[in-house]
């Protein structure tokens, strides 16, 4: 049986579009170990004490500020520039993770989708 130019598309599709599609953000606390060069978070959402929200890049830990990379135009991190806040001005912090039971029931779901797909290619075809 030929593969109908529908599969790879969709395929592709779905390859595409999985690491990002079941992704949320988890509130998180604000401890000095969690915001090192090393092992600092690569995106935040910071709500500060008056609810402001502003999103923040790669931030770090210094001394009793939370400096991160601030890019509203999309340019490169060279083009960004460095701000601080105060961890006393710092309401909430989260973090961009993985929501893994999400993810699972996406597989599940666009698996399920794609072998009912196949079976009425198949049954399809059989008929011609």
């Amino acid at each position: 049986m030929r593969t109908p130019p529908l599969i790879p598309t969709v395929a592709l599709c779905v390859v595409c579009t999985l690491p990002a599609a079941c992704t949320t953000w988890r509130v998180t606390s604000l401890e000095p170990q969690q915001f090192t060069a090393a092992h600092s978070p690569q995106e935040v959402r910071l709500t500060l004490g008056e609810g402001a929200r502003l999103e923040a890049s790669h931030p770090v830990m210094v001394g009793d500020s939370l400096v991160y990379w601030v890019d509203s135009t999309g340019a490169s991190r060279a083009d960004s520039a460095r701000r601080a806040i105060p961890v006393s001005s710092i309401r909430q912090v989260e973090v961009h993770r993985i929501d893994g039971g999400a993810t699972f029931g996406l597989l599940i779901l666009l698996g399920g989708a794609l072998t009912g797909l196949l079976v009425f290619l198949s049954a399809v075809s059989k008929g011609d």
